[in-house]
């Protein structure tokens, strides 16, 4: 019986090593595998068998060796602070990416002919008219220049427009990858707690998989995870996305009945919902959340994404405060108002009925509304095509006494394009447009710092989680060896008791 018992305990031991060195094997042949966590073999003693009593107490024997479980080395805190430095790099990625695009649109950084140089020409344009109001070549430039500012102007309009109609595609894509992965992430949980049924079992494998399409989720959206029965619930700006196996999905709804602009909303609908229909918006109104930057709710590329879009076509007809957390709506406001300032002056300067043109007469307005019943806006404004006629130059009314000679209205355009124009905040023009494009360049960096520190802090944690997590071929190496040598001696004592077994069975017969 005593050989018998120690042929148990061999093979149990012969088992354990077998299992250390297939898990052993399982982890050197993934080390090359994304997401992939290493595991190892939980090994422990088997039952007890009670002898009796001896001088110091109860007299046991052990029964051999059990293998509990095969475990993953994985460290949730570490899991948890990567996923939230992701999803913040996410944001000001996003946010960079945005602002560099629209420095391209403003032309600052590449154009042959940016807006300040339009603006320049104006300038030069009305100071060429102090030299020579009456000359038919500087009246004409200057409607020029005029023209050239006015559509200079409208393509960065434009431009900013159609860069929102971009991002509102991206909007799109995102929010059905985010479909996607968490609708995977419930297929994997439904998988995992079948596979892990027996409370023994570890399905492994599909774990790396279901972590690794949580770390993706977390780039997109600001994310709460917590494991339950072997699944994962995950929260999103407090809202549940997948909680007790019930999967919620994300729809779409316009935000304005004017433009196609979109928000994340809960529905199961295909179609987009239109604006005013019932459904739990997904961040809710993004303009009573404090989106400072280095706050804990700027987190997730498709926030990031919404915030750089806005909801709407800005102009300056709207309040300021209503849309400068956006980040083009805003510069679309300002630029806005600079056109409609620049155009109000030159029409209130130069066509006010105080003014004469060549001819004596009042002359026509330098600029109009396209749109008569609509704001005075960069979409809604154009050079008075009476001015683009052949003899347009004779109805700029420019002189302020009749005399065909006098330049005291175009000094006094001069001198508040210098030095300060109420609708401008008191700034003059040249200051005003620097101020925009200091305060883009001023939110570029903030955001590519951020980017920048953000993305080393996740690249740091996910160095500590591989140490921690990933496989290391020498160390596996070496318990492939420990593996090896216990399999050989648990070989070793099984070859003796049968060789024990085999001379007593024998011997007896003889």
């Amino acid at each position: 019986m005593s050989n018998m018992s120690s042929l148990s305990i061999a093979v149990s031991g012969l088992r354990a090593a077998q299992s250390g060195l297939s898990v052993t094997g399982h982890n050197m042949s993934n080390s090359d595998v994304k997401g992939y966590t290493r595991q190892t073999s939980v090994q422990e003693t088997f039952i007890y068998k009670n002898l009796g009593l001896g001088g110091t107490g109860l007299l046991q024997t052990g029964l051999g060796a059990d293998i509990s479980s095969i475990r993953q080395l994985r460290n949730r805190f570490f899991d948890a602070e990567y996923r939230t430095t992701s999803g913040t790099a996410g944001y000001y990625a996003a946010k960079y990416t945005t602002g560099q695009e629209v420095e391209n649109i403003l032309g600052e950084l590449e154009s042959s002919y940016a807006a300040q140089e339009v603006l320049g020409d104006v300038w030069e344009a009305l100071n060429e008219l102090t030299i020579y109001p009456e000359g038919i070549e500087t009246r004409g430039t200057f409607i020029e220049t005029c023209s050239t500012f006015l559509n200079k102007m409208k393509d960065i309009s434009s431009g900013l427009f159609e860069y929102q109609l971009n991002l509102n595609e991206q909007v799109k894509t995102y929010v059905n990858k985010i479909n996607d992965i968490v609708k995977n992430i419930d297929t994997l949980n439904d998988k995992i707690t079948e596979y892990e049924a027996d409370g023994k079992t570890k399905a492994n494998d599909y774990r790396d998989q279901r972590n690794l399409l949580v770390d993706e989720l977390s780039t997109y959206l600001k994310i709460d995870v917590k494991e339950v029965d072997n699944r994962v619930d995950i929260l999103s700006e407090g809202k549940e996305l997948l909680v007790n196996g019930a999967r919620s999905n994300l729809g779409l709804r316009y935000t304005t009945a004017k433009y196609p602009f979109v928000e994340p909303v809960f529905s199961d609908g295909k179609d987009i919902m239109a604006v005013g229909d019932k459904a739990i918006s997904l961040f809710g109104d993004l303009s009573e959340q404090n989106l400072t930057s280095g706050s804990d709710r700027c987190s997730g590329a498709l926030k990031g994404i919404m915030v750089s879009r806005g909801n709407i076509i800005a102009d300056s007809t709207m309040d300021y405060d209503d849309i400068s957390m956006y980040t083009i709506p805003s510069v679309k406001w300002q630029f806005d108002n600079l056109t409609r300032n620049i155009a109000e002056l030159l029409n209130d300067s130069f066509s006010s009925g105080d003014t004469f043109d060549l001819k004596g007469g009042t002359g026509v307005e330098i600029f109009t509304k396209i749109d008569k019943n609509l704001g005075y806006t960069i979409d809604n404004i154009e050079v008075n095509p009476e001015l683009l006629k052949s003899d347009g130059y004779n109805k700029l009314a420019l002189s302020a006494s009749g005399d065909i000679g006098d330049t005291t209205a175009i000094l006094e355009v001069i001198g508040k394009w210098d030095e300060g124009i109420e609708g401008l905040n008191n700034m003059s023009v040249n200051n005003y447009y620097r101020g925009i494009i200091d305060d883009i360049a001023i939110d570029v960096d903030e955001a590519g710092l951020y980017y920048d520190e953000h993305t080393e802090m996740a690249q740091n944690v996910e160095s500590k989680r591989a140490a921690y997590s990933g496989v290391s071929l020498d160390e596996e190496l070496s318990n492939m060896l420990k593996y090896q040598y216990a399999y050989q001696a648990a070989a070793k004592v099984i070859n003796v008791v049968d060789s024990l077994i085999d001379k007593v069975v024998n011997g007896m017969a003889v």
